[in-house]
């Protein structure tokens, strides 16, 4: 049987962590479009979480580029142990995390912020062990060593070590594009959001810090 045919288990776990995300991400939209911040819109409490949010949203994109140099399309097919795999195991999941909290201070709210990070932590902890499994099953003990040695998910920078060359297959780095530009995009979202709060066109309900 292929490899790639999914074990019945597997299949429930991805389609319940999809079924998650959609759930999750709805009610993200309708708390953004219905809420309006406890600080004030222009106070320097919002004004600072929107900053903060946009330099986390640059660092996940900038930071998902470069893990894309390093794995280059071979996700679970090679273990790549340098540059941000140095350092974590799982650089991808890492800068998600943070772009996610950057989608919820763009959008001035330290409770969306939170909840959205710690929602998307838990996920892709969940996904990282499931994989480790797995790798730890294909690359035996190299895998075991590298796991020791490097945390699962948050970065230990003084791990960090290169690779002489590191390669990557265009296409994946097309994708990590295409994927940071959607955290890019939360951006001008966000302002058309507070413009359509500002002007009445949506309900501000619900005071949210």
């Amino acid at each position: 049987m292929s490899s790639n045919i999914q074990s019945p288990a597997r299949y429930t776990s991805q389609t319940r962590r999809i079924l998650a995300i959609k759930v999750v991400a709805l009610i993200t939209v309708v708390l953004i479009l219905v809420s309006h911040s406890a600080w004030g819109k222009d106070s320097l409490a919002t004004t600072a979480m929107r900053t903060t949010g946009l330099c986390l949203i640059m660092a996940t994109v900038i930071g998902r580029l470069w893990a894309t140099l390093y794995i280059g399309g071979r996700k679970n097919a090679a273990l790549i142990t340098s540059g941000p795999y140095s350092i974590t195991r799982n650089p991808l999941y890492f800068f998600s995390i943070a772009g996610a909290a950057g989608i919820g201070l763009v959008f001035g709210s330290l409770v969306i912020a939170g909840c959205l990070s710690s929602f998307i932590a838990a996920l892709l902890i969940a996904k990282a062990r499931d994989e480790a499994a797995m790798l730890g099953a294909r690359f035996g003990v190299s895998y075991q060593a590298y796991a020791a040695r490097v945390p699962l998910l948050w970065p230990r920078p003084s791990l960090y070590r290169d690779a002489d060359a590191p390669s990557f297959l265009p296409h994946a780095l097309h994708r990590a594009l295409r994927d940071g530009s959607l955290f890019l995009l939360s951006v001008p979202m966000g302002e058309l959001v507070a413009y359509a709060k500002d002007v009445g066109l949506l309900p501000e309900l619900i005071a949210l810090f």
